[in-house]
């Protein structure tokens, strides 16, 4: 991935780029009536048109997101978002039930009403700072002190479908849990039943039908991604009419837009698809004034990034970066840089001006890798060869990766 990063006095800018060579990207979570009854189409994941397996259904958006830390969350600046993924979470072999998660003091009906475990760090549990058992989550008041103090990961991210027809991102932060940024997204969740349909569909003066065509797009008809409809803005909602929307293959997204508000809409953002490729841009002040659940950024200062993908997929299926330390205007140090592909030290370009021309700032080539289950747990288990290491934050992602582990077992047996 192609990364461009500058700042002004005021705000802090990024420009991403990479290959995407199947277009749909930016139709996520449809309903379909299909066969005298409505269905949901968002699992499985990835969507592609045109795909020869007919009962694939899933339709799911593109996403660029990172992880931002001003060194508050120890063990983020040499693990990344491997510091964030746990036995227990959803999506992984070892995801827990729902109904165990809803009997939980903390994450259930009488916490935060959840159903899934997601991404936190380890700090939220008791025990060592690397210790990470979801069931020992800390006390409300401990996880509230932990965040005033700025023990979380800053989380923004830039959805194809759910937030680039707003022309903003969405945020988030990382604790005991995924959670929205305060405020309000550029989404909401619309009912549905399979026999009454859904709440919502498109007003018909908009689109025709009420509904779009899931024949058609299947068939590689798809809306174009800049000038098309394929999100449903409230604006052009009305209630849903089934003598107008009820018809063999018509489609409405399950996922409404809306305006966004607060800290959850600090991120500016805008997308483009085109010849097979991604160009997105994100920016946001430097101070936002919401500094409860997001990093604030001010020039001179160093801080860990780390960037990941998603092509038409949800959950674990991403390409996710290594840390990275960023420095607004200043040359960083990242430790353990001798294992790095390429630099891991990025610099973000001051410029004048409202926007910056990025012609003139430097790019970053980033790679990716595919993370698959390997999650924190393993690499702090007694029987990593490397655990001590990691327990003790003298080993990084890069060099874990960039050595056979096998050798590892050899230096042990010597």
């Amino acid at each position: 991935m192609r990364t461009q990063i500058a700042y002004n006095d005021e705000r802090i800018f990024f420009r991403f780029n990479w290959a995407q060579p199947d277009p749909g990207g930016w139709l996520h979570d449809m309903l379909v009536y299909r066969d005298g009854s409505w269905e949901r189409f968002a699992e499985p994941s990835p969507w592609v048109p045109r795909r020869s397996d007919e009962d694939h259904t899933g339709f799911y958006e593109d996403r660029v997101s990172f992880l931002l830390d001003d060194g508050s969350v120890e063990g983020f600046e040499q693990f990344g978002g491997w510091l964030t993924a746990h036995r227990g979470m959803r999506s992984l072999p070892s995801e827990v039930p729902p109904e165990t998660v809803q009997n939980h003091d903390h994450f259930g009906s009488e916490g935060l009403d959840k159903t899934d475990i997601r991404k936190y760090i380890p700090q939220a549990c008791a025990g060592e700072w690397w210790e990470n058992d979801w069931e020992t989550i800390r006390p409300q008041a401990e996880l509230e002190q932990l965040k005033s103090d700025g023990v979380f990961l800053d989380l923004p991210m830039w959805r194809a479908h759910r937030s680039n027809p707003k022309g903003y991102g969405t945020d988030h932060h990382i604790l005991d849990y995924r959670h929205s940024d305060q405020g309000q997204n550029t989404y909401t969740t619309q009912s549905w039943t399979p026999d009454d349909g859904p709440e919502l569909m498109w007003d018909p003066a908009v689109v025709d039908g009420g509904a779009l065509d899931y024949h058609e797009i299947r068939d590689g008809s798809i809306p174009d991604q800049q000038d098309g409809t394929y999100a449903l803005e409230l604006d052009d909602a009305v209630e849903y009419d089934p003598s107008v929307a009820e018809w063999e293959g018509a489609m409405i997204p399950r996922r409404p837009l809306q305006e966004p508000h607060g800290s959850a809409a600090d991120w500016r953002a805008t997308g483009t698809w085109a010849d097979g490729e991604w160009t997105v841009e994100m920016w946001r002040d430097l101070q936002t004034g919401h500094p409860a659940d997001t990093t604030q950024l001010e020039s001179g200062e160093v801080y860990t990034w780390s960037p990941a993908i998603h092509h038409s997929a949800g959950k674990r299926w991403h390409w996710a970066g290594y840390p990275y330390k960023l420095g607004l205007g200043v040359e960083p140090e990242y430790s353990g840089s001798q294992y790095t592909e390429g630099t891991a030290e990025l610099v973000a370009s001051e410029f004048s001006g409202e926007t910056p021309s990025w012609s003139s700032i430097e790019t970053y080539t980033i790679p990716l890798v595919f993370p698959g289950i390997l999650i924190w747990d393993d690499l702090v288990d007694a029987n990593h060869p490397r655990a001590a290491d990691v327990r003790d934050g003298t080993v990084t992602m890069w060099e874990l990766y960039e050595n056979d582990p096998e050798t590892f077992l050899v230096a042990e047996e010597c």
